[in-house]
């Protein structure tokens, strides 16, 4: 408990610390920010939120800044993923004046990244939340990005899946969206990053010489990891890992030889 409010002091300021002791006590809800405070889960996401930048609300809509940008979003959870180290799992790729497929875009994070580090073009593919991919690329002042509506598989067709914060994709369900096949995004690009909750499964289908349009790949694995790195390595790829959070969720660095790893 000192912990925690150790870091609310940090991140929030005192009154934050018995704000959150009250609301303890008494089970009534607060403001932070214009965010309104009514249970543990959310306190503790605003708590993490605030150690690494600012957030708040406006018009109906969740607001997050960084050092990377300024992000808007339709709920606070989906801020999370700046909880992560995107500059550690994305910072491998080459992407300086090369065409990059953001295959996952999600809020446009990575896409604000690689346009940071001197991408020459981004094509973001985002099936659920790409209204959003748009407006944080204007609100970063992004503009060598082009946002596809639609997700990527092996095949072109409108998938019901299950809406899960991970591994969206990889179960039956409610939520529908439309697809095309992988290949089509490997026609212009030299670099790939791939969080799409299960899509990756379509490189499993996709010939080797349609794979090895791009020369560099991180791949986010939402299941056995086994199957997708052993194929990229027949088509000619070196492959590295980058973390490992459970036997079924690993992120993997993969590079054509040719070009070997810096």
């Amino acid at each position: 408990m000192m912990r925690g409010a150790l870091l609310t002091l940090r991140s929030m300021g005192a009154g934050y610390v018995v704000k959150e002791a009250l609301r303890r006590l008494t089970g009534r809800a607060y403001m932070y920010n214009g965010i309104s405070v009514g249970d543990a889960a959310t306190f503790r996401l605003l708590r993490n939120l605030a150690g690494v930048g600012e957030v708040w609300a406006e018009g109906g809509l969740a607001y997050f800044r960084n050092g990377l940008g300024t992000f808007a979003a339709p709920r606070l959870d989906m801020f999370a993923v700046f909880l992560e180290d995107l500059e550690a799992m994305y910072g491998a790729l080459e992407v300086k004046g090369r065409a990059v497929a953001d295959v996952g875009a999600y809020l446009g994070e990575t896409a604000v990244l690689f346009a940071k580090r001197g991408a020459r073009r981004i094509y973001a593919y985002e099936p659920v939340f790409h209204r959003f991919t748009e407006l944080n690329l204007r609100l970063n002042g992004v503009e060598n990005a082009a946002v596809e509506p639609y997700g990527l598989w092996y095949e072109e067709d409108v998938l019901s899946v299950e809406p899960a914060a991970v591994g969206t994709g990889l179960a039956p369900g409610g939520l529908k969206i439309k697809v095309r096949p992988l290949a089509e995004a490997l026609k212009e690009v030299d670099v790939v990053k791939m969080d799409c909750e299960g899509c990756e499964y379509a490189l499993l289908t996709t010939p080797c010489e349609v794979v090895r349009r791009a020369e560099e790949y991180v791949i986010e694995v939402h299941g056995p990891a086994t199957p997708l790195v052993r194929k990229m390595e027949k088509c000619g790829y070196k492959s590295r890992l980058l973390e490992f959070r459970t036997p079924l969720l690993s992120t993997w660095h993969l590079r054509l030889l040719t070009h070997g790893f810096g």
